[in-house]
């Protein structure tokens, strides 16, 4: 597809209604067909930037103002921008321990919002449900925004597998990552499918009897390193409640 579809005109040129179409084309749907595409508005319907909801004492809620990262959000097809700090008027919370639901509502003559809370989550017209609060009966304690990103650890760039382990021994995995790892996590576990209880490995033991524990790991841009220590029962795992000269180790490494 060719965008935009409309061209420029020239004064006293006719018009046509292929450009006036072609101009609501562009306009409304990037010059694609009503079918094929969702116009503007429908696109930016759940549109939101840079909102956080933050406690302001004393049981009230603010959604904080940055001159570089003003909070914007769309309320029923109106783009909607803070100009300062949104704060939720005093005593908007009474009654017994419930779950109270927060809101962006937008105002006609306005260009920024404000807030409202209700133990009801159902939007009404020009209201944009934007987090949630838990109250006890006498005071705010948790404070929730549904646009707060969830940090999701993604998938490892290096997974070792299951290895078995002994004492006094030098593993080295090749983790082909080209720099040096930025996070590296070692695990032990008594099966070797990873199956069974699974250990955080900080330290082993190096001598026998127990009297000097050190960090197994090391790495660099090519290699993630273990040497297990030397320790009769503690060697590979040394931990609260179990302590093991053998067993699993599983390496996962992320750039």
């Amino acid at each position: 597809m060719t965008y935009p579809l409309s061209t420029e005109v020239t004064a006293g040129q006719p018009t046509a209604a292929d450009q006036y179409n072609n101009l609501r084309k562009d306009a409304l749907t990037l010059g694609n067909e009503a079918a094929d595409s969702l116009n503007m508005s429908q696109f930016l319907n759940r549109h939101f930037e840079f909102l956080d909801i933050q406690y302001l004492a004393t049981n009230r809620l603010r959604v904080p103002y940055s001159n570089a990262q003003p909070p914007t959000l769309m309320i029923n097809g109106y783009l909607l921008q803070a100009a300062a700090n949104v704060d939720l008027p005093a005593n908007q919370f009474s009654g017994p321990a419930a779950t109270w639901y927060i809101f962006a509502v937008r105002s006609a003559g306005s260009t920024t919002f404000t807030l409202m809370v209700n133990t009801s989550a159902a939007e009404a017209t020009d209201q944009r449900l934007i987090g949630e609060c838990t109250w006890n009966g006498s005071s705010v304690t948790v404070v929730k925004c549904y646009f707060t990103p969830i940090v999701v650890i993604p998938v490892a760039d290096y997974d070792s597998g299951w290895f078995a382990v002994t004492g006094g021994t030098l593993y080295t995995k090749a983790h082909a990552m080209g720099q040096v790892p930025r996070m590296v996590f070692l695990y032990w576990c008594n099966v070797a499918n990873g199956a069974g209880d699974t250990y955080l490995v900080t330290v082993v033991n190096t001598t026998s009897p127990s009297t000097n524990t050190v960090s197994p790991m090391y790495f660099d841009g090519t290699n993630i390193n273990i040497k297990t220590g030397a320790g009769s029962g503690n060697s590979t795992l040394m931990a609260v409640t179990v302590q093991s000269a053998s067993g699993y180790y599983r390496v996962l490494a992320w750039k």
